[in-house]
């Protein structure tokens, strides 16, 4: 097999194993211009897929990490998601640049990350909270896909006292949508 065979076996495998979660992905994919394995000081970017029947708006998955050089987390190696409910380019965006991240430092379900710094000025959201949202296997690897949730200060506080567990348990299981500008809920 060529290594572009091996890519599309590997891409076919990833999406199959998220369709498997999300529901049918979506046909148009956000390409990037310059592949994520040029590297973030050359403007590499991630690809990403998105689904927009899983929830009301749409869930961004990247799907170059796991067929990278990142370390494993507890769960295999995983992709990044971000959803919201409008039509944004802000959390793609920002999914792409936190993939770099996990090349040197994994990110695991539960886990927060103060990201205050790099909101707009009028957002309410202080830090993300990561969830696994799917578990699978491609081509015999374990993989899986972490969420990116929205977060405000309080509640960051609230899981760091607490744990995620316990903040997951207030916002309710099915929360992932990320709004920029929502109220805490604890």
């Amino acid at each position: 097999m060529t290594e572009e065979e091996n890519w599309e076996e590997w891409w076919g495998g990833l999406v199959q194993g998220m369709e498997q979660f999300f529901g049918a992905c979506d046909e148009k994919a956000l390409s990037a211009a310059i592949p994520f394995s040029v590297g973030q000081d050359l403007g590499g970017c991630p690809d990403v897929v998105s689904f927009s029947k899983y929830i009301e708006g749409t869930l961004y998955v990247t799907v170059d990490l796991t067929d990278s050089e990142q370390p494993s987390n507890a769960d295999g190696n995983y992709e990044l998601a971000i959803a919201h409910e409008g039509d944004e380019q802000w959390g793609v965006d920002f999914i792409c640049q936190l993939a770099y991240h996990t090349l040197d430092n994994p990110l695991n379900d539960g886990d927060t990350m103060d990201v205050s710094l790099d909101m707009p000025a009028d957002s309410t959201i202080d830090g993300f909270l990561f969830k696994r949202l799917a578990k699978f296997d491609v081509l015999g690897h374990p993989c899986s896909v972490l969420c990116c949730i929205g977060i405000t200060e309080s509640e960051l506080k609230f899981c760091q006292e607490n744990g995620s567990a316990k903040l997951i348990e207030k916002l309710g299981n099915d929360f992932i949508a990320t709004d920029l500008y929502r109220d805490a809920k604890v």
